[in-house]
């Protein structure tokens, strides 16, 4: 019986490990030397009045960042440059992805021991 919480934990990891758990991670450089970086999936930019926008598929067209408002969207999206207070890019996080996958294994470690526990009753 314990065999199958394993497999489990085993499927939960390998789907973690392939997508990983994704960040903003916040660039010092300036937009422009940034989009000019091949790979870059989506950016988050705060605007002057602390306002958030994410950009998929962000791309530099002139003096403006032109995207997508969703990872799935038809619809575009234009930025100004001049309207970009920060810029953040989104990552994967390997640690975090580490972290959820130590704590799905030991949730299950701990299940699969209590349910030995209980056999004798």
């Amino acid at each position: 019986m314990r065999a199958v919480p394993v497999r489990m934990a085993a499927m939960m990891l390998l789907t973690l490990a392939g997508s990983g758990c994704r960040a903003w991670r916040l660039e010092s450089v300036p937009p422009k030397e940034l989009l000019k970086t091949p790979g870059i999936e989506a950016v988050r930019v705060t605007r002057f009045d602390k306002s958030k926008v994410e950009i998929w598929d962000p791309v530099l067209q002139g003096d403006s960042i032109v995207g997508h408002p969703t990872e799935r969207a038809i619809a575009r999206l234009v930025m100004p440059l001049a309207q970009v207070e920060t810029i953040a890019v989104r990552k994967k996080s390997v640690g975090r992805t580490l972290l959820i996958g130590r704590g799905i294994i030991g949730a299950v470690t701990v299940y699969a021991l209590l349910q030995e526990l209980n056999q004798g009753y």
